[in-house]
């Protein structure tokens, strides 16, 4: 018999192995890919957003400027008096630009007549200017400030004009122009080059250049637009023109933010170039690192299965495969408890400290990278020579991490080469070997601190502590699933070799054991698409049904098995959005839900979902019989960090994270509320969570 199995075994085993592989490299191209096309989508909406708010930070200055001078009791004078200048407005020009970021700014005083007085641009005076200059008349017999970008003779500019008065006398206007070349000179500090462009449509009107530059019919408006990128550019200008999301090009990411005029038609083009390199893709690997280690795992446990079933085919190595079966189901728990403990592949810098001797116990290469100390120089320093924190106030931080009531911190950190960075701490208390250390995750914040992005950066982190706060239960969750079906395919095995001892083992008996094994490895393998799914990041909206999704939920949440009925009323509902993210919500209020009916003595533990459409919305009621909230933090419960858990099981995330997705994703609202219920006339009291969207998030 085992000459006869032994090819077929191998035959399965290796087309079983062979599959999976296939599968996994299958997988992990396309979401790489995806993931890769989201990141850089997001990368152009962030650029395009700095432009934006570039153009209306330079627009607010160059008004603040033109209401500073209108002020001004000299101009007030001379547009009264129409006497001689007393004030040098080239002077006032030349300091501006010595002193601000305002290299080209042109000054303009016109009377209440029309007449231009003064240009510090030009000697010419005295002319009127309401004939070619269309705005002028209307603010002469109706004064007020304003701000506009437009396309001149010269140049395309900032132009902010206010009126001028002594009192309640309306002497006249004063104008402020300012270019575009701040803008340009501001982004290249920051690594990112310009070429600025001005629609083809207005090459007759600018007479002037200022630069003197045109690629075709565009007018090229910022000095310090490099030669080779307007190179590139010149193949085809209206492909540049045109990038709706970005484009990769000869090691540059490029994406265009078009500039409207005041009828919406197309002005300006503010084309940015940015090295491909500097584009940060650490999560994705991060990502395909964990992939691959699930396949491997599932690898092992194909093999485990296989070698199972071949030993119990032969008897007198029955007591070595017994064994070698447990050794395998203890190496594959160990390998995923090993998994929350792995950090020296990542690249977020790392550091395990003790929290009594401050000692560095252990680092990660990123980190070395980082700070600039070899490993073993670097574990023989202690906490205290990284930053610059009084030793007092340090230990108030320590304190507050192992009481779990604080854990990010922003300080100052010192690295090998004595340069002072910026960095963002997220630590907590881990245990190793009955003993408790510090767990810290370092964020180099000195560039985002500079650009000010730290709000939108924090905001993208909170996100992605929410997901990894769910794994711990998710992993949880998964072995609890694994258990009926691990114990299905052991009893399986079993009888398998107990007939075999006995020699009752039919044809009929074995086959039937291995189907039984072959559907509880394919329920396992169906667990583990649930998990991958529910981690999959997609920014990409999705139609989905609701009663789909809640049965996601609820299946990843195990609450099923934790002895909660559930009453649950959904219609068949259609809903386009992001489903992930709406699982995410349901998922963290379930657990909560869950947790909450934990702690109750009432025998009788619901759970009563409804869902229903009213008008374009569809309202989900998410209602348990746990007791409810102290009404005195029942309005707290959706601030970030803040918790009704003890402070070991709580992290004060999950309901914020739920708020933030259902208000700045989905548009919608999410509320709480203490409430009487009453189900077979039994009265019962907990808490109601209501979230209400719209069912199509694109009207």
């Amino acid at each position: 018999m085992y000459s006869t199995f032994k090819p077929i075994y191998l035959f399965i085993l290796g087309f079983g192995l062979l599959f999976t592989f296939i599968i996994v490299d299958y997988f992990l191209s396309n979401e790489i890919n995806l993931l890769t096309q989201n990141k850089y989508i997001q990368t152009s909406n962030n650029l395009k957003e700095q432009i934006s708010r570039a153009i209306k930070n330079k627009s607010n200055s160059t008004l603040n400027i033109a209401i500073s001078l209108s002020e001004n009791m000299g101009y007030k004078e001379f547009l009264k008096n129409k006497k001689d200048l007393k004030i040098d407005l080239k002077n006032v020009s030349s300091k501006i630009k010595e002193n601000s970021n305002f290299k080209n700014v042109w000054i303009h005083l016109v009377d209440k007549d029309g007449i231009s007085r003064y240009r510090s641009w030009s000697p010419k005076k005295d002319d009127d200017i309401t004939p070619f200059r269309k705005e002028i008349p209307l603010l002469l017999k109706n004064p007020k400030i304003s701000s506009v970008i437009s396309v001149g003779i010269f140049d395309m500019t900032f132009k902010s004009i206010v009126p001028v008065f002594n009192g309640n006398e309306f002497l006249g206007l004063i104008e402020i122009i300012t270019k575009t070349n701040s803008i340009a000179k501001d982004f290249e500090k920051r690594g990112l080059d310009l070429v600025i462009l001005v629609d083809e449509k207005y090459k007759e009107q600018i007479k002037k250049p200022f630069t003197k530059d045109f690629l075709d019919n565009y007018y090229v408006a910022n000095l310090n637009a490099k030669k080779e990128l307007k190179e590139i550019i010149q193949t085809d200008i209206k492909e540049f023109i045109n990038i709706k999301e970005y484009k990769i090009l000869n090691n540059y990411f490029v994406t265009t933010y078009t500039l409207k005029d005041i009828t919406n038609s197309d002005m300006g083009y503010f084309i940015i170039f940015k090295n491909i390199t500097e584009i940060s893709l650490t999560d994705i690997l991060e990502f395909e690192y964990f992939i691959k280690l699930i396949g491997i795992l599932l690898a092992f446990f194909i093999i485990a299965i296989f070698a199972t079933i071949y030993f119990y085919n032969r008897s007198k190595y029955t007591v070595i495969l017994e064994k070698d079966v447990k050794e395998r189901t203890q190496e594959l728990n160990d390998l995923t408890k090993r998994y929350h403990q792995i950090f020296q592949g990542s690249k977020a810098i790392k550091l395990i400290l003790d929290p009594k001797t401050q000692d560095i116990v252990d680092v990660n290469n990123a980190a070395i990278e980082f700070y600039g100390y070899k490993r073993e120089y670097f574990l023989k320093l202690k906490a205290k020579d990284l930053n610059n924190q009084e030793e007092k106030e340090f230990k108030l931080i320590l304190k507050r991490i192992l009481e779990n009531k604080q854990n990010i911190f922003t300080i100052k950190h010192k690295l090998s080469n004595e340069k002072i960075k910026d960095v963002e701490i997220y630590a907590s208390a881990i245990q190793i070997s009955n003993k408790t250390y510090i767990y810290a995750i370092i964020r180099d914040i000195t560039d985002s601190l500079k650009a000010k992005e730290e709000l939108d950066k924090k905001q993208k982190l909170f996100y992605q502590q929410a997901k990894m706060a769910s794994m711990g239960e998710m992993i949880e969750n998964i072995a609890h699933q694994w258990r009926q079906p691990l114990s299905t395919i052991t009893t399986a095995a079993s009888g398998t070799k107990i007939k075999k001892e006995f020699g009752e083992l039919d044809d009929e008996f074995f086959f039937d054991s291995i189907d039984l094994i072959v559907r509880a490895a394919n329920y396992l393998s169906h667990t583990i698409d649930d998990f991958r799914d529910f981690f999959k990041q997609s920014k990409l909206k999705e139609k989905f049904n609701a009663l789909t999704i809640l049965n996601n939920a609820l299946k990843l949440s195990n609450v099923n098995n934790k002895g909660i009925e559930l009453i649950i009323d959904c219609a068949h509902i259609e809903i386009t959005g992001f489903k992930n993210e709406l699982i995410q919500v349901f998922l963290n209020i379930l657990n909560n839900s869950k947790d909450a009916l934990t702690n109750i003595k009432d025998p009788k533990k619901l759970i009563k979902i409804d869902v229903k459409e009213i008008g374009d919305n569809v309202i989900f009621s998410i209602l348990d019989n746990g007791g409810g909230i102290d009404e005195e933090k029942i309005d707290k419960i959706f601030e970030p960090y803040f918790t009704t858990k003890h402070q070991s099981q709580g992290t004060g995330i999950g309901l914020y994270m739920s708020e933030q997705i259902i208000d700045k994703h989905f548009g919608g609202e999410i509320s709480a509320q203490n409430v009487n219920f009453k189900i077979q006339d039994k009265d019962y009291f907990g808490v109601n969570i209501q979230i209400k969207i719209p069912r199509n998030l694109n009207s």
